[in-house]
């Protein structure tokens, strides 16, 4: 852990941080939004124009 408060003091906060802790990522939040019933109705798939 002392490695690295070292690390992260010379290279700026967060730079490092323990496995367990993911970065906040701006889609997991529209991901928590999604039908739970995504593959099993057709009405709740996405559609996509090409």
């Amino acid at each position: 852990m002392t490695a690295l408060d070292a690390v992260n003091a010379r290279f700026g906060r967060g730079t490092l941080r323990p496995g367990g802790i993911r970065p906040k990522t701006p889609w997991s939040t529209r991901a928590n939004n999604r039908s739970p019933r995504y593959t099993t109705r057709f009405s709740d798939l996405m559609e996509v124009q090409a």
